[in-house]
């Protein structure tokens, strides 16, 4: 199981990496899913089940948020809210260690910035994510995890230098 962990860890962290790297919103959230796949599988070996259910419960908000633009019923208000109650509702239900309410709060921002339609700002929330899930991931003794999080911190940094640059 260790194997398919670490295996699954890196798959994510090549998809977390590459999304701070996108400038559009589909680009963004397709990469987001990719690693949000790799990350149930990841958490699930691990035994880490309160890392699993956000990126679970990502999985089906990614497939929604990337319909925003198709699909009328995809773009009320209601849809975010939906999936940030439904984080919370099966993060409460599987509760069984205080820690597990970490990815639960950063899946919050999480759903929040992904919903917002400029990847700047997504990008921006991403952070404290980021640092969230690093102290999640340094308590449950995901390696892969606490280096994916570190490398995604540097991508965010790096995709502001590269706009920055951009504009200079």
């Amino acid at each position: 199981m260790q194997t398919v962990a670490w295996i699954f860890g890196l798959g994510a962290m090549a998809a977390l990496f590459s999304i701070y790297q996108q400038t559009g919103r589909k680009r963004l959230l397709i990469c987001k899913l990719c690693a949000d796949v790799c990350w149930v599988v990841h958490y699930f070996c691990l035994g880490g089940y309160g890392g699993m259910v956000p990126n679970l419960v990502g999985i089906f908000r990614e497939l929604v948020f990337v319909k925003r633009d198709q699909k009328r019923w995809a773009s009320g208000i209601w849809v975010p809210i939906v999936f940030i109650l439904l984080n919370w509702g099966i993060g409460i239900c599987t509760f069984s260690r205080p820690i597990n309410i970490i990815p639960i709060v950063a899946s919050t921002f999480v759903t929040i910035s992904l919903w917002l339609r400029r990847p700047r700002l997504t990008k921006l929330i991403s952070v404290p994510v980021s640092l969230a899930f690093l102290v999640y991931d340094i308590l449950i003794g995901s390696y892969i995890g606490m280096v994916n999080e570190s490398i995604a911190i540097l991508s965010i940094i790096i995709s502001f230098i590269k706009e920055r640059r951009k504009k200079a």
